[in-house]
């Protein structure tokens, strides 16, 4: 596999932890190339890994079939605030193609709630609100389920429902909040200087609003007694 081209994205580990590739280097002093990345969802402070090509195009066993160690998940798409916050860091963005991939080209490799726990799976909602929702218009205009399963279009559905009605009750005081920042898709960079705030001040405005929406999903699911986070594996 030393031959692999390995680009900026994301990656989902055979075990499903999910991470960023962010670039690769060189050894100055082996020539072993490096791959960069990060853990996603992303942190609040951010904290960059390495891993040696070698080890990160492996393969390994799991319950006697043979995986590959990280399999690119070419239709998640990074936030433009996601890109900025990359760029301050001194990282590089990622190079985007001019022509774009239509939904419906292949069945996306997005999981829908699959998240580890509740603040992930808030944050997860609201990072890929765009997306899930261009999805969720494109299967009704078409009446008919455009590059999603069955199952995984009734979760979808579910949770913009479940979103935009606690954006309209419970959530109301950060709903112009949600729509600068993932439906307009203004870094915190951004939103500190449209609102005269530093961005400190906004960092802490998401945490809130995360951690409140993590607490609604959980009552959610503690009223219908069942659980929408990933199962763990059993053994």
């Amino acid at each position: 596999m030393a031959g692999r081209r390995i680009c900026a994205g994301y990656y989902r580990r055979y075990d499903g932890k999910v991470v960023y590739v962010i670039s690769t280097a060189t050894d100055a002093d082996t020539g072993e190339e490096t791959v960069i990345w990060t853990s996603y969802p992303f942190a609040d402070v951010p904290r960059y890994c390495t891993s040696s090509k070698k080890s990160f195009c492996a393969f390994v066993k799991v319950d006697g079939e043979r995986k590959a160690k990280y399999k690119r998940q070419i239709n998640m798409k990074i936030s433009a605030a996601a890109i900025e916050r990359l760029e301050d860091e001194g990282f590089r963005g990622p190079v985007r193609k001019r022509h774009r991939r239509q939904l419906e080209e292949a069945y996306d490799s997005r999981e829908y709630q699959q998240s580890l726990t509740y603040l992930a799976y808030a944050k997860d909602l609201c990072e890929n609100y765009n997306f899930d929702r261009s999805k969720y218009r494109l299967c009704v205009k078409e009446k008919r389920y455009a590059a999603i399963t069955r199952s995984d279009f009734a979760k979808l559905k579910e949770d913009l429902q479940f979103l935009d009605n606690a954006l309209k009750t419970i959530l109301s005081e950060y709903r112009d909040y949600f729509r600068e920042r993932f439906v307009d898709g203004l870094s915190i960079r951004k939103y500190a200087e449209a609102h005269q705030l530093n961005r400190g001040s906004v960092d802490y405005l998401q945490k809130k609003f995360f951690s409140a929406l993590a607490r609604l999903l959980k009552e959610r699911d503690e009223a219908d007694g069942k659980c929408r986070l990933r199962k763990p594996a059993q053994n």
